[in-house]
C-alpha cells in the first residue's frame, strides 16, 4: 500500500453514534472510511492484514501488580474495539485472531481499497484511550497495513510489523461536521465545541511516509512554539507556565516549566542530530503532546512524541530530574531519526535502525549536558538502609520504574505500542547496547558513520564491516524475542601461592534453554579493595570475542586470576546490564541473587511507631499513669540481599505493659514468586524478652518471655493497597511471666493460638470490597491469667473504635468489612516537593466481635458477647518524591455497644479510672454510653513490611463513644 487517506467523524462522549448508541461519558469514538491505494493492480485471490491496534490488549492484565497495572488502565477494563463494516474492492473482509485483524481478499484487478469501520475508544491511559477527557488515537486511526516480520530464527512466523505509507486524514468532530482543525469556528460552530479541539498529526519529521497518523481530542492544550535550525517545534500542554521559566527556572519552584524543558531539550536534540549529519530538512515539524500518558515518561510515534502529564514531577534534584529528561530527549531524537530512515528498508530493519541510532545519539546528549552514566542505584547505593529506598531499588513497585534503572532492553509488560504489539522484535535499544558490548568503540563508530552517511546502506553489512567478521550469528540472536538465560556465580576456588599471593578458579555458569552469547562481565574484589575486570565473550567453548560458539542448554565458564590477597567477593555483571530470567523448576528466586558470592548482607529498619493516648495521658493525675499513655517502637530487618528463601528481624518498643522490650526472629519464605521480593507463603518464628511494669494494669511487674509461630499464606501482588488477593494466617503465641514483687513465686504461664483471614474482592476499577475474619482464643497453662495475657479486640488492630484497654477476654472473634473506593484520582498536588498528590479515596467500614468473659469461655457468642462499630475514612494516596507509593488514611468510627464488664475481679471502666486517678464518676458516665470526651487518642503507625513504599495510619479514640481511626487490616 503506498497511501491511505482516512475521513474521520470523531464521537466524544456522551454524544451519539450513527446507530444511535450513546458513547461513554468516559470514552469516546470515530467512525471512519479509510481508501488503500495498493502499488499495483492485484490478482484475484490476493490477501492483504490490516493489523487492528484498538485491540490489542484483550484483557485485563491480572499478571500485572497493582502499580505496573495502575500505569495503563485509568478505569474499569474495557475492551477498546474496532469493527468493520461495509468495503468496496475487495472479495471477502473479515476480522480474525485474538486481536480481530482484518484480513483482505482482493478482487481481480483492485488497485484501490475501502473500508468503512468504526473504532470505539475505552477510558485507558494514552497512548490508545481516553484519560481526563483527553482522547489519542495513536495506531487506531484505521486498520494499519502490515507485513511480515523479519528478524531471527526463534522470530514467530505470523508476525507482523507495521509498513509506512502516506497518510491524510479529515478528521472533524461528528457534531460540528463543518469545521476542521486549523480553521476558526463560528460563533455557531464554536458552541458546539465548547472548550474542546481537535488536534491531527500526519507526517513524520522529513518525510510523508509514516506507518500512521495521530489523532487527539479534548480540552484546548496550550501552545509553546519555537522555530530551530529551520524546524518548526510546537508543544501542546496541559497546564499554565509558571512565572520562572527556563532557563530562569528557580530549582524549589512547586511546578516545573514543562514546555521551556520540552523546548529545549527539542532544540538539542536538533543539535546533536545535526552533529551526525542527520539534521531535519528545513521546514520540518516536531509536534510534542501533553497528555495522560502513564506507562512511559515521554513515547515517540511517526507523527508525535507524547509526554506524560506527569513528567518532571519527581525530586527537584538535578540528578533525579535528569531520568525525565533523558527519557524526553530520547523520544525527540527517535522522532527525528524515523523520519531519517523510514521507508529506506524493509520495515523490520528500519523498526531497530532508527531506534539504534537514537539511542547513539542519547549518548552524546548526555555528554553534551554533562549528565554521567548514573541511575537510582548509584545515587542511593549508600542510603538503601532506608526502607523506603530498599524497596524502590529492589521491587520495581513505582511509576516509570524502567527510566530509573541501567539495563540494555526497554522492557515493555503489555507491548502496548502500535510499533511493537503484533511483534517480539526488540527496539533498537537492545541492538545498540549489544554492539556496544561487542564492538570496540572504534568500530562501532565507523558503523554508525556509514549508516548515518548513506542512510539506504544495508546495516548489517554495515556493522559487518566494521567488526571485520560475520554477524549473522549476532543478528539472529537477538532480532527476537530475547533468550531467557540466568547467570550465577557457581564456584569460587582459592590456593595459595609460595609467594604470598593467591591463585583462583572462578566458575560462571549461563543456564538457559535458548543459548545467548553475549559479553558477560565480572568484578573480583581483593580484600585490600584492589579490583579486577574479567570478560567472558559469552561462547560455549574457549576462544577469541570473535571465535563464538552459541552451544545449548548450561555453560560453564572458568576464569583463573591470582592476586596479592584473598577475594573478598566475586560479582557477575555489576553494572547490571544483562536481562536475566530464574531458570529451571525453581522459578520463585531473584535471578541477580547468584551474581554475587558471597552474598551481600542489607540492614535496614522497616518501621517505627510511636504512639500517644491523650485520653489517658490528659485524665492520668500522676506521673506513672501518663507514662503508660506512651508507646513506640522500631523494627529492623535484615538479610542477604535479593534473597527470597529468609529474612530476620529485629524489634525494639515499649508500650504500656513493658517498660523495654527486645524481640527477634526469621521468615522462611516458600512457594510461587508474587513480587520481586516476596513469594507467596512463609513461616515466621519471633521472640521476645519484656521488662514488665508494676505500673500497669496487673499491678506487678516482671519478666516475660515470648515466642511466636506464624504461618502465612499471602496471595497480594502489592500489599499496601491491594485490588484482589487474600492473606490467610495461623498462629501461636507462648508467653512466660516471671513475676516479681509478690510474697511468693507466682508465675503465669499461656498459650494464644489465633487464624485470620483477609480477601480483598474487585468489585470494579478502585472499587475492592475488603474482608477480615479472625478468631483467636488464649489458654492459661499456669497460673490465673492476666490482663496482659488476655486477647484485646479493641485498639489499632481490633476494632478501633474501642480502646486498646477495653474489650479483654480469653476469647475473641472478628469480623470486619470495608467498602474502598476512589473519590478523585489523577491528581497533581505538589506537596513541597515531599509527596505529590494522586488521589483521594474513602473507606466505608463496620465490624463485630464477640468477647468471651475473661475467666472462661463459657458465653463467648451469647447474647452480652457482642460489640460492634461503625465508621468511614478518608485516605490520600500520594507518592513519596513523585517515585514511591504512599498513603495517610484517617478513619472516623463510632461503637455501637458498650457495657460495664467484670474482668479478673475488676469492674471496666470503673478499673481504668483507678488506674489512671480519674473521678470514678467520669468513669462510670462513660460507661453508660455518654459522650464523656476525656481527650483523643493520636496513634500513628508507620512500617513497610517487604513492601513498596510506606503506610501511615492516623487514628484516634475519644474514650466516651467515638473513635478516629484504624490502621487498614488488608
Amino acid at each position: 500500500m503506498t497511501a491511505v487517506e482516512v475521513r474521520l467523524e470523531v464521537v466524544r462522549g456522551g454524544e451519539r453514534l450513527p446507530n444511535g448508541r450513546r458513547v461513554p461519558h468516559s470514552g469516546g469514538a470515530a467512525v471512519g472510511h479509510a481508501t488503500y491505494k495498493l502499488s499495483r493492480p492485484a490478482r484475484a485471490g490476493e490477501q492483504l492484514v490490516l493489523l487492528n491496534f484498538a485491540e490489542a490488549l484483550g484483557r485485563e492484565p491480572f499478571e500485572l501488580d497493582e502499580v505496573a497495572k495502575a500505569t495503563y488502565l485509568d478505569g474499569p477494563f474495557r475492551r477498546g474495539r474496532m469493527v468493520v463494516g461495509g468495503h468496496a474492492g475487495a472479495e471477502a473482509v473479515r476480522q480474525t485472531g485474538s486481536r480481530r485483524d482484518v484480513e483482505v481478499t482482493l478482487s481481480e484487478g483492485t488497485d484501490t481499497l475501502e473500508i468503512e469501520y468504526t473504532v470505539e475508544v475505552p477510558r485507558r491511559y494514552w497512548p490508545f484511550g481516553c484519560s481526563r477527557r483527553r482522547c489519542s488515537l495513536s495506531g487506531a486511526v484505521a486498520p494499519l497495513p502490515s507485513a511480515k516480520a523479519r528478524g531471527g530464527a526463534r522470530l514467530d512466523p505470523d508476525a507482523r510489523v507495521v509498513t509506512p505509507a502516506r497518510w491524510t486524514v479529515d478528521a472533524r468532530f461528528a457534531a460540528v461536521p463543518t469545521w476542521s482543525p486549523g480553521h476558526v469556528p463560528t460563533d455557531r460552530e464554536a458552541k458546539l465545541l465548547g472548550r474542546d479541539e481537535l488536534v491531527v498529526a500526519s507526517g513524520a519529521v522529513g518525510t510523508a511516509e509514516v506507518a500512521y497518523p495521530e489523532v487527539f481530542w479534548g480540552p484546548r492544550w496550550k501552545r509553546a512554539r519555537e522555530t530551530w535550525r529551520g524546524v518548526q517545534i510546537e508543544v501542546l500542554h496541559m497546564f499554565w507556565r509558571p512565572g520562572d521559566q527556563v532557563p530562569a527556572e528557580r530549582k524549589l519552584q512547586l511546578y516545573r516549566d514543562v514546555p521551556g524543558h520540552v523546548l529545549r531539550i527539542a532544540r538539542e536534540a536538533i543539535d546533536v542530530a545535526t552533529l551526525a549529519g542527520l539534521e531535519p530538512p528545513p521546514d520540518s515539524r516536531i509536534t510534542v503532546v501533553q497528555g495522560p500518558l502513564r506507562a512511559e515518561i515521554a513515547q515517540a510515534h511517526p507523527s508525535a512524541v507524547l509526554v506524560s502529564d506527569q513528567f518532571l514531577q519527581v525530586s527537584p534534584g538535578r540528578r533525579f530530574q535528569g531520568f525525565h529528561q533523558a527519557a524526553a530527549a530520547r523520544a525527540m531524537l527517535d522522532e527525528i531519526m524515523y523520519g531519517a530512515y523510514v521507508g529506506r528498508h524493509d520495515p523490520s530493519t528500519d523498526l531497530w535502525l532508527y531506534d539504534a541510532m537514537a539511542t547513539a545519539l542519547l549518548d552524546v546528549w548526555r555528554a553534551r549536558r554533562a549528565q554521567g552514566d548514573e541511575f537510582a542505584s548509584d545515587i542511593l547505593r549508600r542510603i538503601t538502609f532506608v526502607p523506603m529506598v530498599d524497596n524502590f531499588l529492589y521491587t520495581g513497585q513505582a511509576a516509570f520504574a524502567q527510566s530509573y534503572f541501567r539495563g540494555s532492553e526497554d522492557v515493555m509488560p503489555l507491548r502496548l505500542h502500535p510499533l511493537y504489539f503484533s511483534h517480539p522484535l526488540p527496539t533498537g535499544r537492545r541492538i545498540h547496547e549489544k554492539m556496544v558490548d561487542l564492538l570496540t568503540p572504534s568500530q562501532r563508530e565507523a558503523f554508525y558513520e556509514k549508516v548515518a552517511r548513506e542512510r539506504t546502506a544495508d546495516p548489517v553489512a554495515a556493522a559487518e564491516a566494521a567488526y571485520g567478521h560475520s554477524l549473522g550469528w549476532f543478528f539472529d540472536q537477538w532480532l527476537a524475542a530475547y533468550p531467557g538465560v540466568d547467570y550465577s556465580v557457581q564456584k569460587v576456588d582459592s590456593e595459595p601461592l609460595g609467594d604470598g599471593r593467591w591463585r583462583h578458579t572462578i566458575t560462571i555458569r549461563r543456564e538457559g534453554e535458548h543459548a545467548a552469547v553475549e559479553p558477560v562481565q565480572v568484578l573480583a574484589t581483593e580484600r585490600g579493595g584492589q579490583r579486577h575486570y574479567l570478560v567472558w565473550n559469552g561462547s560455549a567453548a574457549a576462544g577469541t570475542n570473535i571465535e563464538v560458539s552459541t552451544g545449548t542448554g548450561t555453560v560453564d565458564h572458568v576464569f583463573t586470576l591470582e592476586t596479592q590477597h584473598k577475594l573478598r567477593s566475586v560479582m557477575v555483571d555489576p553494572r547490571t546490564r544483562l536481562l536475566e530470567e530464574p531458570q529451571g523448576k525453581k522459578r520463585n528466586v531473584d535471578p541477580l541473587y547468584n551474581n554475587r558470592s558471597p552474598p551481600s548482607f542489607r540492614f535496614v529498619y522497616t518501621g517505627f511507631g510511636f504512639e500517644v493516648s491523650a485520653s489517658e495521658f490528659l485524665a492520668g493525675n500522676t506521673p506513672a499513669a501518663r507514662l503508660q499513655a506512651l508507646s513506640g517502637r522500631v523494627l529492623f530487618e535484615m538479610s542477604r540481599r535479593r534473597d527470597l528463601g529468609s529474612i530476620g528481624h529485629l524489634q525494639l518498643h515499649r508500650d504500656r505493659e513493658s517498660a523495654a522490650a527486645i524481640g527477634g526472629g526469621a521468615t522462611m519464605w516458600f512457594g510461587e514468586k508474587i513480587n520481586r521480593r516476596r513469594r507467596r507463603g512463609r513461616v515466621r518464628l519471633f521472640g521476645e524478652v519484656h521488662s514488665l511494669t508494676a505500673r500497669g494494669l496487673d499491678g506487678v511487674g516482671g519478666v516475660r518471655f515470648a515466642q511466636s509461630l506464624s504461618i502465612i499464606d499471602d496471595t497480594r501482588k502489592f500489599s499496601l493497597w491491594p485490588d484482589r488477593g487474600h492473606r490467610l494466617a495461623f498462629g501461636l503465641y507462648a508467653q512466660e511471666t516471671l513475676r516479681t514483687g509478690v510474697p511468693a513465686p507466682d508465675h503465669r504461664h499461656s498459650l494464644t493460638a489465633s487464624a485470620s483471614w483477609v480477601h480483598i474482592w474487585p468489585l470494579a476499577h478502585q472499587h475492592t470490597l475488603a474482608s477480615r475474619l479472625e478468631l483467636t482464643m488464649m489458654v492459661p497453662i499456669v497460673g490465673r491469667p492476666e490482663f496482659r495475657s488476655l486477647v484485646r479486640a479493641g485498639g489499632v488492630d481490633g476494632l478501633g473504635a474501642y480502646g486498646g484497654n477495653e474489650l479483654f477476654g480469653r476469647g475473641v472473634a472478628l469480623a470486619q468489612l470495608e467498602y474502598r473506593h476512589m473519590f478523585w484520582s489523577n491528581f497533581n498536588v505538589n506537596l513541597v516537593h515531599l509527596f505529590w498528590l494522586r488521589g483521594i479515596g474513602g473507606t466505608l467500614f463496620t465490624g463485630v466481635a464477640s468477647v468471651s468473659p475473661c475467666d472462661t469461655l463459657r458465653g463467648w457468642f451469647g447474647k452480652e458477647s457482642w460489640y460492634g462499630q461503625v465508621g468511614y475514612g478518608v485516605t490520600a494516596f500520594l507518592q513519596l518524591l513523585g517515585v514511591t507509593p504512599q498513603f495517610v488514611r484517617f478513619d472516623v468510627a463510632v461503637p455501637l455497644v458498650r457495657r460495664r464488664t467484670t474482668c479478673l475481679d475488676e469492674v471496666l471502666p470503673d478499673y481504668l479510672a483507678d488506674y489512671q486517678g480519674v473521678d470514678p464518676g467520669s468513669s462510670a458516665a462513660a460507661g453508660r454510653g455518654e459522650l464523656d470526651v476525656l481527650a483523643a487518642v493520636l496513634k500513628g503507625c508507620a512500617r513497610a513490611p517487604r513492601t513498596a513504599g510506606r503506610r501511615v495510619c492516623l487514628s484516634g479514640h475519644v474514650f466516651g463513644g467515638m473513635s478516629l481511626g484504624a490502621c487498614p487490616f488488608g
